[in-house]
């Protein structure tokens, strides 16, 4: 029995890497913009569709055709973040939203605003990439389970 629920996880794993996911870069600040950037298009099942330095840039881009993520700056020039990410889950109401901040405190009203998760501008590359890998994974499960 264990062999199978086993297989079953890894099966699902790389279907997950078979499917590239797609990513919106919304980033207020060029070089963090950059490096976002260059760790994700050295990932494989992952594709940068777009970038954004202010909110109006990223809706006018994302409600065209909406990407599979956001990394979404909680401190991006434009709208308040509640503002923003009502109008977000209006026009993509499928795409995943995660904050991005070095302030630890954002993760706590990026979870009020009903956000799909969290990840610290302050981790090493390796940890930030994880993150966001974990976070796909389990997106993927929970689709696989509706």
């Amino acid at each position: 029995m264990r062999q199978k629920s086993f297989s079953f996880k890894l099966q699902s794993e790389l279907d997950m890497e078979n499917d590239v996911k797609t990513i919106f870069l919304a980033e207020g600040e060029t070089h963090v913009l950059n490096a976002l950037r260059l760790m994700i298009e050295q990932q494989s099942g992952m594709k940068v569709t777009g970038e954004a330095r202010s909110a109006e840039s990223l809706l006018a881009q994302v409600c065209l055709q909406a990407p599979d993520v956001i990394l979404l700056d909680w401190n991006l020039p434009g709208l308040h973040p509640q503002r923003l990410i009502r109008t977000l889950r209006e026009c993509c109401p499928a795409t995943k939203l995660i904050a991005l901040s070095v302030k630890p405190e954002d993760e706590k009203s990026a979870k009020e605003y009903s956000l799909d998760s969290f990840i610290s501008k302050q981790l090493p590359a390796e940890s930030f990439v994880a993150s966001l890998k974990q976070m796909l994974v389990v997106s993927h499960n929970k689709q696989e389970d509706s």
